[in-house]
């Protein structure tokens, strides 16, 4: 199905009019990290030719499945990146899903409580049905069972995080996050015009509805606001894949890196911790402005309590599956650049 700026922008301004109702409901505290060790976020990092090997071989160092699995009985919703219908790079490639997918129910989870959720973006992305089925997502959601939710076609709520000093009205997330007893992000690496880089903090944009987008846009506090709606959702594994990074403004394919690296943490700031670390050895567009715990968005994380900040709070595990000769230099650039 063909998706284009003016459809996406003519539904995005219907929902803008006539957007869902979201009763308020009580705050759910955030989870606490899973996978952690002496207290410090362990962060996988694995170097691997083939996606889905890397995948499985990540969530294995981090300790396996077992920690989000054992005694759950709801829904796990992975949410992708899925803001256009580009592909992989610019979005989360569908095979990623499938891995993650597969290991879950490998670890007992029945298929049909796993659920697929996202929002595409405004330009170009709206209606999410469409771009999660040219990504390829919505054949692996069928290969597999999995259930699969559009949130701007479903019901919402409105969380008021304590803290979120920049949403006082509250935050409208969509029900089937909120009722998600776990919740599993797959971010890409990119750099942005705003928020300066796209991981996994700014994946819960695709949380939000129209009404929330306009206001996350309205040209203040962005950087902010972004890093206040991690406080509304918990998020138990991030899986982020950069197997490529597209490294210039222009996102353009031609330009990107091939790291060929799976980073996998239960921390958010942990994992786009490493990631920009990465990004930077890469001469990555924007994250070159600054060292990684200098960035905005962590500055504001630690002030919410969100991770760490810095390489003390942080446990590394790696792996190098294709036998690179380069990859123990790798880890130690991100070290380095985690230390400064």
């Amino acid at each position: 199905m063909e998706v284009t700026n003016e459809g996406s922008m003519a539904l995005y301004n219907r929902l803008l009019k006539n957007p869902p109702r979201g009763p308020t409901v009580p705050y759910k505290p955030l989870r606490p990290n899973a996978y952690t060790e002496k207290g410090k976020h362990i962060v996988a990092i694995v170097r691997s030719d083939d996606r889905s090997r890397g995948i499985n071989e990540a969530i294995s160092l981090l300790g396996g499945m077992g920690p989000i699995v054992e005694g759950v009985r709801g829904e796990f919703l992975i949410k992708p990146n899925c803001n256009t219908d580009d592909p992989y790079p610019r979005d989360t490639h569908p095979e990623t899903v499938r891995a993650i997918a597969d290991s879950l129910i490998g670890a007992g989870v029945p298929a049909g409580r796993i659920v697929l959720g996202e929002t595409s973006g405004r330009a170009r992305g709206l209606p999410t049905r469409h771009t999660l089925e040219n990504l390829g997502m919505l054949e692996v959601a069928e290969d597999l069972g999995l259930g699969v939710c559009f949130f701007e076609e479903d019901e919402w709520v409105t969380v008021k995080p304590p803290g979120a000093a920049a949403w006082p009205e509250g935050i409208k997330i969509p029900r089937r996050v909120y009722d998600a007893e776990r919740v599993i992000l797959t971010p890409i690496m990119r750099p942005h015009s705003t928020a300066t880089f796209t991981i996994s903090l700014k994946l819960a944009v695709g949380m939000l509805d129209s009404v929330g987008r306009e206001w996350l846009h309205d040209g203040h506090a962005h950087r902010e606001k972004v890093v206040d709606l991690n406080l509304a959702t918990s998020a138990d594994l991030i899986v982020t894949d950069a197997t490529k990074i597209l490294v210039d403004k222009e996102l353009t394919h031609g330009k990107a890196a091939a790291p060929g690296i799976i980073i996998a943490s239960g921390s958010r700031v942990a994992s786009d911790a490493v990631s920009v670390a990465l990004m930077r050895l890469h001469g990555v567009d924007r994250v070159m402005e600054r060292t990684v715990w200098d960035h905005e968005q962590f500055k504001i994380a630690k002030s919410r309590g969100l991770g760490p900040s810095g390489l003390e709070g942080i446990a590394l595990r790696t792996s190098n599956l294709a036998g690179d000769p380069g990859f123990e230099d790798t880890v130690t650039g991100i070290e380095s650049e985690l230390e400064s």
